[in-house]
């Protein structure tokens, strides 16, 4: 309720993948995979412990039957999986749900194997440019950094950055360490 007594928005009722998909509610596409993953891997990529959700990590869609069905526009968001179906999706590698989680999963395993990417570790945010969110991740240690580069559009981008020149794909994400 606001101020001045009407109601305004309180959440927004949809799935983070159909949030940022261009799909028109129809088959998502690999760019539409490719804009999802790039927007988790800056949320990865920033200091802290990344809060995932579990719908996300699965590439889950909004739930419309469940809204129709119950009469709740929170459920939208809310799909109850069995594991036999959520198992089945994962296994085949051309299901939207095993294209996310295992990009979701190499995401998590190179944050995981690299002392940069600690919790309390150092972060700064670099120049370069409007199309890419570019993010040094250091250990709180000194001893390793990481350079985070997350094209952020749907155009190819080239950048200069700490003496080297990048060229980023559509969406792409490119997490290297420096030492």
């Amino acid at each position: 309720l606001e101020a001045d007594g009407t109601h305004g928005p309180y959440e927004l009722n949809i799935n983070y993948f159909d949030a940022l998909s261009d799909h028109g509610g129809g088959t998502p596409s690999s760019v539409d995979v490719d804009r999802f993953m790039a927007a988790q891997a800056i949320m990865l990529s920033l200091r802290g412990v990344p809060g995932v959700y579990f719908h996300s990590l699965f590439g889950s869609r909004n739930w419309a039957e469940g809204v129709s069905t119950l009469g709740n526009n929170r459920l939208i968001n809310r799909q109850k999986l069995s594991r036999a179906q959520l198992e089945d999706e994962l296994s085949d590698r051309h299901s939207l749900r095993s294209a996310v989680f295992e990009r979701y999963r190499r995401q998590l395993a190179m944050r995981c194997g690299s002392a940069a990417f600690h919790p309390q570790g150092s972060q700064r945010v670099l120049d370069a440019g409007r199309g890419v969110f570019a993010l040094l991740r250091g250990s709180p240690n000194g001893q390793q950094e990481s350079l985070c580069l997350h094209n952020v559009t749907a155009q190819r981008q080239s950048i200069s950055l700490l003496g080297e020149a990048w060229t980023l794909e559509p969406y792409q994400t490119l997490w290297r360490d420096l030492y």
